[in-house]
């Protein structure tokens, strides 16, 4: 009780302070991520462990702790998974539109490194755990076709994940060094890693009360509100993170971190899921918001297909078509999350995704 209290105690905060506390918590991710990402790069310089691994599952799931703990924040105490869906799905296809920030400002460097057919592979498992989400609102949830309170699909979603991780490769490829050695050891780059992890957890639990407080001030519908605020707030780690690792040359950690993170946020809603019993409804209810973060999450998924498949050939930098093309394909990311915003706020009268305001 003291919880929701807390969440109303927000809720009565004037706009401007509400709105600045938002931001405060946000500057705070943003610094946080941009040490982590350091921390990860000495890691990644030091030890024999793929950067695939490092930033698919390491840097993934640390960077992905924000959109962990609000969303459990969300059903456990603010009681309301309407956020996590909309906190998954918003930060994904946010996560992608990060791409297109590398293609526009980072094209020369990004078409200098080797990207390896692994990622593939990860947009493969990223896809299917897109279908899997889709089932599970469409067809299981809508059709009543729980255990409970629990949605089957959950399962599935678990079992894609853990084999994701299985086939991560986790020893690293030669690869040239781009940069100076930092002096720091191993040893005190891992613990600074696990500290700075540990400050995106309690920053994470206090944004989804300002996340709520928000959508309640500005009467936001909780799917879109949880995109809108609490999915590029979360969503921030995997930003500032990826653009540093990128200015270091460390493409293999950054893409890993961006499809990683995306693949680990499925995860979360299957855990919103098991623990969606406090909450009046399904994890899975989709609305209007969030099924237009579905329809928008699979065209920017098929563009990042694409893209990584040209990168995997090779790109003839003499070329200026080659150059052209990415910077059409981060046109269609941007697009497409614009894209999201606009279909979000007005009523489609689509049935099976009615349209909450």
């Amino acid at each position: 009780m003291n919880n929701v209290l807390a969440c109303f105690s927000f809720a009565s905060i004037d706009s401007f302070p509400l709105i600045l506390l938002y931001l405060v918590a946000a500057a705070t991710l943003v610094f946080v991520s941009i040490k982590l990402s350091d921390y990860l790069n000495i890691i990644d310089k030091k030890s024999n462990v793929s950067g695939a691994f490092l930033g698919g599952v390491i840097l993934a799931m640390v960077t992905s702790l924000p959109e962990l703990f609000s969303s459990l924040t969300a059903t456990v105490l603010v009681k309301n998974n309407s956020y996590v869906l909309g906190n998954v799905l918003g930060s994904n296809i946010f996560n992608m539109m990060i791409f297109a920030l590398i293609f526009f400002i980072f094209y020369k460097s990004m078409i200098e490194k080797k990207v390896s057919k692994f990622f593939l592979i990860s947009m493969a498992f990223a896809g299917g755990l897109y279908v899997l989400v889709g089932l599970g609102g469409f067809v299981f949830a809508q059709n009543g076709w729980l255990i409970g309170y629990f949605n089957p699909i959950s399962i599935l979603v678990v079992a894609l994940y853990v084999i994701s991780i299985v086939k991560t490769p986790k020893i690293e490829e030669a690869e040239e060094e781009d940069e100076k050695e930092s002096n720091m050891t191993l040893k005190t780059a891992t613990i600074l890693f696990v500290i700075f992890a540990l400050v995106l957890i309690g920053v994470s639990i206090l944004t989804t009360y300002l996340t709520d407080a928000i959508s309640v001030k500005f009467n936001l519908g909780a799917s879109f509100g949880g995109a809108l605020f609490l999915g590029v707030a979360t969503s921030i780690p995997e930003l500032t993170s990826t653009i540093n690792l990128v200015r270091k040359k460390n493409f293999q950690a950054a893409y890993s971190d961006l499809i990683g993170s995306c693949i680990f946020n499925f995860l979360i809603l299957a855990i919103g899921d098991a623990l969606s019993f406090r909450c009046s409804s399904n994890a899975y209810s989709f609305d209007q918001s969030s099924f237009m973060m579905i329809v928008f999450g699979v065209i920017e998924f098929a563009v990042l297909v694409i893209a990584l498949i040209k990168l995997i050939k090779g790109v003839d930098a003499a070329k200026p078509i080659n150059r052209i093309l990415f910077y059409c394909f981060a046109f269609i990311l941007v697009a497409s999350y614009v894209g999201f915003i606009i279909t979000s706020n007005v009523n489609l009268g689509i049935p099976f995704a009615p349209f909450i305001k």
